[in-house]
């Protein structure tokens, strides 16, 4: 079972993320950061009423998910953005080797993956290099997006290695719940500091990020679900494939161009992520 949520983590963030583009490329960062988190907030905390109690945790525990939600909200900002300069096809996988981040703690932590493992974290990283590297089809650096989602790809390995400290204590629903709170709030927080902000919501818009928000949200608590079942390493590694699901979205419906070198580059990062999920 934690194969198939780790699975079903991957399709629903990848069609998130491909819907998130689209909305981000017209109203900004900020404003599809806000609609998500508010849809978020209300659809987990639909969940969170039909399924059951408060645990009863320290306060402690409490501040500790708040700060590895807050470090979520940071790989979201920065993935957010690097949606709104890059190619998706480019920093989606990028992004998704947050992988090797989780790989390298749970080693630290006492977990021995096996061999096809730790080869499938050398490739991520020899892919993202050439990647990094390479040139558009014009010609032109490919650079826009990257260091972006580089930093969402750290932040959401440091992030989905925690949630295995917390969901035993909490259980799988309100970490998500807390993640999405938190979330609200610093996106709240982050508009409130500029000086001029107008809403800029079409109705095609809402619909376009209401569905991001529950395919999101679906992600995480399948996620939460997953680490229940097996190691932290497997489910993350699994998770983390969504970048195909974005990278084909890309490829059929945005007619995004890959050069050669790039195409090489992003197939050795799936390549690798293939691997680690062995």
């Amino acid at each position: 079972m934690g194969i198939l949520f780790g699975l079903l983590t991957a399709i629903c963030f990848g069609l998130s993320d491909f819907a998130v583009t689209q909305a981000t490329r017209h109203i900004g960062v900020l404003q599809a950061m806000l609609a998500i988190q508010i849809g978020g907030v209300l659809i987990v905390g639909a969940v969170l009423v039909v399924t059951g109690q408060v645990p009863i945790q320290s306060p402690g525990t409490w501040a500790l998910m708040a700060g590895i939600a807050l470090l979520n909200f940071v790989g979201i900002a920065l993935l957010y953005r690097s949606f709104t300069f890059g190619m998706l096809s480019l920093v989606s996988p990028i992004a998704s080797s947050f992988a090797v981040v989780t790989a390298v703690l749970a080693l630290g932590a006492g977990e021995r993956p096996p061999v096809l493992t730790l080869l499938g974290t050398f490739l991520l990283i020899v892919g993202v290099v050439v990647v990094s590297r390479a040139k558009a089809p014009g010609g032109s650096p490919s650079l826009a997006g990257i260091p972006e989602a580089l930093g969402a790809a750290f932040s959401f390995g440091v992030y989905f290695w925690s949630l295995k400290q917390v969901t035993p204590l909490l259980g799988e629903v309100w970490p998500v719940w807390v993640t999405r709170l938190v979330m609200l709030i610093g996106t709240l927080l982050m508009l409130s500091l500029r000086r001029s902000f107008k809403l800029e919501w079409t109705w095609k818009i809402l619909l376009l990020l209401l569905i991001a928000s529950m395919l999101e949200s679906i992600g995480y608590l399948s996620f939460n679900l997953g680490i229940r079942e097996t190691y932290t390493t497997i489910t993350t590694a699994l998770a983390s494939l969504y970048s195909a699901v974005t990278v084909l979205l890309a490829w059929l419906f945005l007619r995004e161009r890959l050069s050669r070198v790039q195409a090489v580059g992003i197939a050795v990062v799936l390549a690798g992520v293939l691997l680690v999920s062995l």
